[in-house]
């Protein structure tokens, strides 16, 4: 009976080390929902959820971490809080987004969930413990597994997008498409994916995949401001949808030069005559040009609304240039549009129209020779008199 009192007192001793961890009274909540080591709570697999870790401190700890995680089988997948001390007694709460594993082989499959909190020294008696977590694939789900593209363009290029795409849904995928697109700059191309099945059913399906590499190409408008645009890549059928966004650099077109060897001319109103633009190409690949022109009411301008000049090369393109007929003495420009890129003419009207001169002088010269033709009929038409003979008689 002496001995009653001793073991009460190390009972209570042994009870108070063994809750004097670094933590007690641990809650975990995955996707809002609260867990016990004995739940199998299902969340569906690749998604980011939330899991929050409470805990009461039981002494004081410096550079206390919590942190979560789950082994698919192939990966680890792990979040954890930064660094921050506890006071023994109180209550602490952390937040923390956890992706997990998408990779699952089976419709459903058992995971554990590890939740640990520690501190920098393991000095103490850390939180070490496993939840079940049932994982679930989802019927319909595309995955982006890469985008691979020039990261940094030129304006008037045109680039190649290749996108792989993954069925990591449960259920087959029929007739997928891949969309890539600049939306600011309004524009996109599109590429037929095909089937996908579920990487589970290659038994079945001996000539089909369950991911698919697919290359688009991309035009980036001519005269497009230099900047970073937003590249989007789209994966969809008529069960679900994916998208994914990316940063590209559209720089100043460095591919493209327009040169004039004569941009100053003389005429007379009413005269035409042609400049020639050069215009070189020394990108790689066959470039079309939209060519327009700009003038003011004493000008008529024209030129070829659309040339198209092959890789490494270049085209000469005639610009035609009329005067109107009573302009006056001047001079006057005319600009011409390449692709965005303009370059600037002049015209200097010296003198009046010189058709109106011919004209004057073809009429002067018809009068003289009307009065010349006269002349010489009327010489030609004259007889000479007859000379009278004397008689002179001898006697």
């Amino acid at each position: 009976m002496l001995l009653v009192p001793f073991v009460a007192v190390l009972a209570l001793l042994v009870v108070g080390f063994a809750s004097a961890g670094l933590a007690n009274n641990v809650q975990i909540e995955l996707n809002g929902e609260s867990i016990d080591l004995d739940d199998n709570l299902a969340s569906f697999a690749g998604d980011v959820v939330p899991v929050r870790v409470t805990f009461v401190a039981g002494e004081d700890a410096e550079d206390v971490k919590v942190e979560v995680g789950m082994y698919d089988g192939r990966d680890d997948v792990d979040a954890s809080t930064g660094r921050f001390n506890v006071v023994a007694g109180k209550r602490y709460t952390k937040l923390l987004s956890l992706r997990l594993p998408s990779d699952i082989d089976e419709d459903l499959d058992e995971m554990t969930l590890s939740v640990e909190i520690y501190d920098a020294d393991h000095d103490t008696d850390d939180y070490d413990e496993d939840y079940r977590v049932s994982m679930q694939r989802e019927s319909y789900v595309f995955e982006v597994l890469s985008v691979d593209y020039t990261s940094k363009v030129s304006a008037g290029d045109v680039f190649p997008v290749s996108v792989v795409v993954k069925n990591v849904g449960f259920n087959r995928m029929d007739d997928a498409y891949v969309v890539a697109s600049i939306p600011a700059l309004g524009v996109s191309t599109r590429g037929y994916v095909g089937d996908l099945i579920p990487n589970e059913d290659y038994v079945d399906y001996d000539d089909e995949e369950d991911s698919m590499l697919r290359t688009v190409y991309l035009k980036v408008p001519a005269g497009t401001a230099a900047g970073v645009y937003e590249l989007e890549v789209e994966v969809y059928n008529s069960d679900s949808e994916t998208v994914v966004k990316n940063l590209i650099s559209v720089g100043d077109s460095a591919s493209t030069l327009v040169l004039a060897s004569v941009k100053n001319k003389d005429l007379n109103a009413g005269d035409t005559i042609t400049y020639d633009m050069v215009i070189v190409n020394s990108a790689d690949d066959v470039r079309v040009f939209n060519i327009e022109t700009v003038s003011g009411d004493v000008l008529s301008v024209s030129a070829p609304s659309v040339v198209t000049v092959g890789p490494d090369a270049s085209e000469t393109v005639s610009v035609t240039v009329t005067a109107d007929s009573d302009a006056d003495v001047g001079t006057y420009t005319f600009s011409v549009d390449v692709d965005g890129e303009q370059t600037v003419f002049s015209a200097n009207v010296v003198g009046a129209s010189v058709s109106t001169s011919i004209v004057a002088l073809t009429v002067i010269l018809v009068i003289i020779f009307v009065v010349l033709l006269a002349v010489l009929v009327v010489l030609l038409t004259r007889k000479e008199a007859p000379i009278e003979e004397v008689e002179t008689s001898y006697y």
